[in-house]
Formats: structure tokens, C-alpha cells, sequence
């Protein structure tokens, strides 16, 4: 990338990394803040979904959206660290559709056993297995072509192996259904935040490092 195309770029990486993070800490804040303020559930059985009903459910539905945003920040920013002709539009489109669809599953309600089955609920199930599937195939496929980007080259095996890890963990969670159902989900939940606030953090890292290389005062804003 050279210094006339990055002073064009209108969005920096750094900007993106920036945003990203910044995105994945409000919904660790956010996520754990919530279940300090629900006492009343027991964070072990009670899924994710159930505390975007009730008390404090608009406090979470926010960071729910933050998350969408750093995801597709990240996906955008992601998508121009390997060379022009390796680059591939597979993983930003698979964050896309896993951002949007986490936006859905924040505003379509959950059905808890007392209810009869409406439209809304099947839109939250099928919109929640769409973010985790499409986010966990994004994280592979990215980490899969960050391995063409030198900046990216060692650390992308760490990257897909704890990306196929979180792939695996969707469908272990699908599959059997006798697992602790709050504890596994939040588990799944945090390994992929994690990798996401990872790498915004690494992307971070290099895009300043770039700036620095460049003799140039990193522009934060877009």
C-alpha cells in the first residue's frame, strides 16, 4: 500500500481497528454489566437471549448493535491487509450477514416456555444460528487469507485454528442439547469476542506501526 493511496483512503485501518475494538469492549461491558443486574437469573442455564427480555434488556440490545458494528468494521478493515490480487470479499460478506443478523436477534424476542410460537420467535432462532455460523465462517475464511499478508503470516495459523475451534463449538452446541445451555452459549460467545477483540487489537498495531514506518501522524478519524 503506498503513501498516496493511504492519504486518499478516506477510513484508515487504524480508524477501523479503533472503532472495532472500541465496539467489542462495549459489548463485554455491556454483556457482563447486564448479568451483575439480573441477579434474579441463573447465569449458568439462562442463554444470552433471555436477558435481552426484561430489566436492562435495552442496556444489552445496545451492545448487541456495537458488536454488529465491530464486526463489520473489522471485516472491512481485514479485508485490505493481503495484497491486492489475494484479497477476497468471502470473509467481509460472511461478517456482513453475521452483523445484521445479530441486530435482528436483539429486537426479536426469544419464546420462553410459556408462550405459544409466533413469527418473531423464529426469526430470533434462525437470525442468532445465522451470527454465530456466519461469524465463525468468516473468522476462518479471514484467517485463512491473512496467511498471503507478511504483516499477518505467522500469527494466521493461531488465528484459524481458534477460528475452526468456535465453528466446531456452534455445531457441538446444536447438536447436544444437554449441555448446560447458558454456560456453553457464554462460553462459545466469549472465545469468539475474543478473537475479534484480538485481532481489531493486532490490526491496530500494525496500522500504526505502518503510520510510524511512514514518518506520518496516524489519522484516527474517518
Amino acid at each position: 500500500m503506498d503513501t498516496a493511496l493511504m492519504l486518499r483512503d478516506p477510513c484508515p485501518p487504524l480508524a477501523l481497528a479503533l472503532v472495532a475494538l472500541a465496539a467489542v469492549l462495549c459489548f463485554a461491558a455491556t454483556a457482563f454489566s447486564v448479568h451483575g443486574l439480573r441477579p434474579e437469573l441463573a447465569w449458568v442455564d439462562a442463554q444470552m437471549s433471555v436477558y435481552l427480555v426484561g430489566p436492562w434488556a435495552g442496556m444489552l440490545r445496545a451492545g448487541y448493535v456495537a458488536l454488529a458494528i465491530g464486526i463489520l468494521t473489522l471485516g472491512i478493515g481485514l479485508y485490505r491487509e493481503p495484497p491486492r490480487p489475494r484479497r477476497s470479499a468471502a470473509p467481509l460478506l460472511m461478517f456482513a450477514i453475521a452483523a445484521a443478523s445479530l441486530v435482528v436477534t436483539a429486537f426479536a424476542p426469544m419464546r420462553f416456555p410459556d408462550e405459544e410460537q409466533r413469527l418473531v420467535h423464529l426469526v430470533h432462532g434462525t437470525s442468532a444460528q445465522a451470527a454465530f455460523l456466519c461469524a465463525t465462517t468468516g473468522m476462518s475464511l479471514q484467517a485463512w487469507r491473512l496467511r498471503q499478508a507478511p504483516a499477518w503470516r505467522r500469527i494466521s495459523p493461531v488465528l484459524l485454528g481458534w477460528a475452526l475451534a468456535c465453528f466446531t463449538g456452534v455445531w457441538v452446541l446444536a447438536l447436544f442439547r444437554n449441555l448446560p445451555r447458558g454456560l456453553s452459549q457464554k462460553a462459545l460467545v466469549a472465545a469468539i469476542v475474543l478473537w475479534f477483540g484480538f485481532v481489531a487489537w493486532r490490526l491496530w498495531r500494525e496500522a500504526s506501526r505502518r503510520h510510524r514506518t511512514m514518518g506520518e501522524t496516524p489519522r484516527i478519524c474517518c
